[in-house]
Order: C-alpha cells, then structure tokens, then sequence
C-alpha cells in the first residue's frame, strides 16, 4: 500500500466516525427531551385527576395562587386554573412549565369535569 491509499482511507473512517458520534449526540438530545415532556405531561396529568375526584365546589381551593406556581421538581412548575364553565361542570387547565437550554418550554392539558370523578 501506498501512503495516499492509507492516507484515504483513514479520512474515510474519519468522516464516518464523525458522523456517527453527530448521530449519538443528537439522538441522546432529543431522547432527554422526550423525556422531559413525558414527564412534564404525567405531573399535568396527575393534578388533573386528582382535581376531578374533589366535588366542583372544592376545586378552585386546591389551586395555589398564580403568582407562586408549585414547584414539584427542580426543573418543573406546575400551576393551575379553574374556571366555571356551567352550573355543574368546571374547566380545569393545569400547566406545567420548564427552562432548559436557556428555552422556557410548557405542557397544558384542559378537561371539563362535574367533579367526584366524572
């Protein structure tokens, strides 16, 4: 072999290399990002169903206060909302917000409930 051959091929298993770690890191990024979501939409949800157990006339008192959002992990916010939407049936909106990589990010899920778990 020749120098110009070896010289080939190892910028061949460069460039592949390099294009396989560029995969890693994006896939690992995107998966933490996932995850995060994931989380995010199970601690939305989770207040959610815990609010639709309570009678409608309890609900707006298990919200806190919308200038201090509980906070339920190091990275998570969560805050929520009632709103009367008829005599018998309330809309809940729950939020739960983040900032990662400089990026405020949030997850909100709304439903209508009569309350004591309908």
């Amino acid at each position: 072999m020749t120098i110009v051959e070896v010289l080939i091929a190892i910028s061949i298993f460069a460039i592949g290399f390099l294009a396989i770690g560029t995969l890693l890191i994006w896939t690992t990024r995107n998966t933490t990002t996932s995850n995060i979501v994931t989380e995010a939409t199970m601690m939305a949800r989770e207040r959610i169903e815990f609010l639709k157990t309570l009678p409608v006339e309890d609900m707006a008192s298990q919200c806190l206060d919308e200038d201090e959002p509980e906070i339920i992990a190091p990275i998570y916010r969560r805050e929520c909302e009632i709103e009367k939407h008829t005599d018998s049936a309330n809309l809940i909106e729950v939020k739960v917000s983040w900032n990662r990589m400089g990026q405020n990010r949030d997850v909100v899920l709304r439903t209508l409930s009569q309350g004591n778990g309908s």
